[in-house]
């Protein structure tokens, strides 16, 4: 049994999990945004515009778990150091879209999952 390949197996679900009920509530939130009339008030606009962003940081950080997981174009890559930057960029990725969309919490962060 590779449990080095489970463990980042397990890494990588942990972060698609995240990322995919990220994006599902941004969307959510955007809908009622714009369903209620608040989208065109100046203030729901600000929201708006905040909860965009952060739907195209979370589709960014979709691609790097592309990327990762090696399901693209671009093989996954094997290098540690290189599996690490991507990982930070993800964390950094998900924690500016959690700025953006009102998230200040950090309940139970993937950022503190062990690297390797």
């Amino acid at each position: 049994m590779d449990l080095q390949g489970a463990r980042r197996e397990r890494r990588l679900e942990l972060y698609r999990a995240r990322v995919t009920e990220r994006l599902r509530t941004n969307r959510a939130a955007i809908e009622a945004l714009y369903q209620g009339g608040t989208l065109f008030s100046p203030q729901g606009t600000r929201a708006g515009r905040a909860l965009l962003r952060a739907q195209q940081l979370l589709q960014r950080a979709g691609s790097l778990l592309e990327q990762l997981s090696g399901d693209g174009v671009v093989p996954a890559p094997r290098l540690p150091e290189r599996i690490d930057e991507l990982y930070r960029e993800l964390d950094t990725l998900l924690a500016r879209g959690d700025a953006l969309s009102g998230r200040h919490h950090r309940a139970a962060s993937v950022a503190r999952l062990p690297g390797r």
